[in-house]
């Protein structure tokens, strides 16, 4: 017979060993888990706890037994109630529920953040009585999350702020003028939108270095935000040239007048070594509703209003017309013809003669360019020389009007139609000049078309020569050792330092037509022209008067001693086939050939 009362005791060893194996193994568990877990009572004592709560309270120097969790957690001998800490386990027996709370620690020479996750700890009735506790330090994750956001915050800035001025950028100040648009449509105001560009700023630039510049740019956004209030908004669309988001308007008269503060604040002279610099600036303004109701349209009217203030002559404000609009759009047209004129050989030279007054006989000959237009013939020089200039276009076309005027020349002189002596001059603009390896181009083009070096001679403005006056004064010494005239055009129009123009190694003034034009009359030309004439002779340069169109004139200039000249008197530019004509006739005539009279011409 079997014995049921051993068989029940060998039962009951064996479940007791497999609980105490599965409890040591879950004990095995929650000890190996680095974080301090803790079953907490509701007086806040440490019913149980695993290793690393035991290490902590070890490191805090408390006992393990009748130990409280705050002792554990903060060596406090306050709960977290009462130093106004969120308590997770008055919030378990409050809610009935899990909770998570954040807690900071703060140390002689530490400061952590603790992650307490709480459950409800209940009873076979399913009452609570304690909580489990686990606490996990997040200090490392919240450093981290901190950086995360503070490289966020940084490109941010990068994305919507300009780093030299620190005011907003061009896709910042959008997104103002769009909200600002929503809300003038809401209110039913009116709004202006302004570009300001500083005029002739590259000059800064060229004169001193472009850190300069960047003060002189700081400068100027300083000045500018003293004049904007707090809900308007100024920005840096790019390169020297600001936004502006005035208020909201009444009348037309508040955005000119504002427009006048800013030419105000620019006014006085800004200090850059030691020197006084003048920033003067053009100004664009379109307005909403009146103009445009996005912002890309307004942004765009503005700088079609802009565009026109600067051709002006700058320091001015122009409102968008819807005129503008179609020289624009004009101009746009003319611009992208303009990309395929060289390549389609829709350009060609004219050639002006020049005269020795004194004989009547040809001295020289000005090279200038023409652009024959397949639908609108000859467009103007003033209408297409400033769209090559912007559009970059003006260095391979100068390229061409070189190497063309140089061709033509040696085959006039192998022909005989002009003699040894002749010159031939041809012009170059200032983006042509900015050019590093400019005289050596020039000589090159001279060595392939074989023509003599002492033949050409190289025409350059005064405002050409002083936007960089130490890099012309190099790039002039090299033409002049190579043999190559140098000659400034229309001079007297600019601003030209006396001190440069003693340095630069020219041989020849060319008066400008403005002040030929009403000699011997007008007595204060007469006086300019005599100036003009003194000055070149002390310097030992040739002179040459443009714009002759009357004997009076002729009489006037050989008698103060200006000796050459080129007008309408003589002839009017002349394509190349008429110029040849034109030099043979002239060739065996012993006074200057009559011409039409009272019509100005165009040079480029």
């Amino acid at each position: 017979m079997i014995n049921a009362d051993i068989d029940i005791t060998e039962q009951d060893a064996a479940n007791t060993a497999a609980l105490i194996q599965e409890r040591t193994f879950l004990q095995h568990i929650i000890d190996g888990i680095d974080n301090p877990i803790m079953v907490i009572a509701q007086d806040y004592r440490l019913i149980r706890m695993n290793q690393a709560a035991k290490r902590q309270a070890r490191e805090r120097k408390r006992p393990l037994q009748s130990l409280h969790c705050y002792e554990l957690l903060y060596g406090s001998d306050k709960p977290c109630s009462e130093l106004g800490r969120e308590c997770p386990l008055a919030e378990v027996f409050a809610q009935g529920c899990s909770t998570k709370v954040v807690h900071l620690i703060e140390e002689p020479g530490t400061e952590q953040s603790y992650e307490l996750s709480a459950s409800p700890l209940r009873d076979d009735q399913d009452r609570i009585f304690g909580i489990i506790e686990i606490a996990h330090d997040i200090s490392e994750q919240l450093v981290i999350a901190a950086e995360l956001r503070r490289s966020e915050l940084i490109v941010l800035r990068l994305s919507q702020y300009d780093l030299l001025t620190s005011l907003p950028n061009r896709l910042l100040f959008a997104d103002r003028l769009s909200e600002g648009l929503a809300e003038a449509r809401r209110h039913q105001a009116r709004l202006a939108v302004m570009i300001v560009d500083l005029d002739r700023f590259k000059q800064i630039n060229d004169c001193f270095d472009h850190q300069d510049g960047d003060e002189i740019l700081k400068a100027v956004a300083g000045r500018l935000q003293q004049l904007v209030g707090e809900h308007e908004t100024l920005a840096r669309l790019g390169g020297d040239e600001f936004g502006l988001i005035p208020a909201p308007f009444q009348t037309k008269d508040e955005p000119a007048r504002f427009a006048e503060r800013i030419h105000e604040a620019l006014q006085p002279p800004f200090i850059l070594h030691g020197q006084r610099v003048l920033v003067g600036a053009s100004i664009g303004i379109a307005l909403y509703p009146d103009q445009g109701h996005t912002a890309d349209d307004l942004l765009r009217k503005a700088d079609a209003a802009l565009y026109s203030a600067k051709a002006e002559g700058g320091k001015t404000a122009h409102f968008f017309t819807e005129q503008l609009t179609t020289a624009a759009r004009d101009r746009l047209v003319l611009e992208a013809s303009l990309q395929e004129a060289l390549e389609r050989d829709e350009f060609e030279l004219y050639y002006q003669p020049q005269i020795d007054l004194r004989i009547g006989q040809l001295y020289g000959i000005e090279a200038l360019v023409r652009w024959r237009h397949p639908e609108r013939g000859l467009v103007s020089p003033v209408t297409f020389i400033p769209l090559a200039e912007e559009s970059g276009l003006i260095n391979p076309l100068g390229d061409w009007g070189l190497r063309t005027a140089c061709q033509q020349m040696q085959a006039w002189r192998v022909a005989g139609v002009v003699a040894p002596t002749t010159s031939i001059s041809v012009n170059l603009s200032t983006r042509q000049f900015e050019q590093r390896d400019l005289a050596q181009k020039i000589i090159n083009i001279l060595e392939q078309s074989e023509l003599a070096p002492e033949v050409l001679e190289i025409e350059i403005t005064e405002s050409t020569v002083m936007q960089s006056p130490h890099r012309s004064i190099d790039c002039l010494h090299l033409l002049r050792q190579a043999g190559i005239r140098v000659a400034v055009d229309d001079f007297g129009t600019g601003y030209s330092s006396m001190s440069y123009l003693k340095r630069l190694p020219l041989t020849k003034l060319k008066i400008d037509r403005s002040f030929v034009s009403d000699i011997p009359e007008d007595l204060n030309d007469a006086a300019i022209v005599r100036a003009i004439i003194a000055l070149g002779t002390s310097l030992s340069l040739e002179l040459l008067a443009e714009g002759i169109e009357t004997q009076e004139q002729q009489a006037f200039l050989l008698n103060e001693g200006c000796s050459l000249g080129q007008g309408y008197l003589f002839a009017k530019p002349l394509p190349a086939e008429d110029f040849v004509h034109f030099a043979t006739r002239i060739g065996q005539a012993s006074s200057p050939a009559g011409g039409p009279a009272g019509e100005q011409a165009t040079q480029v």
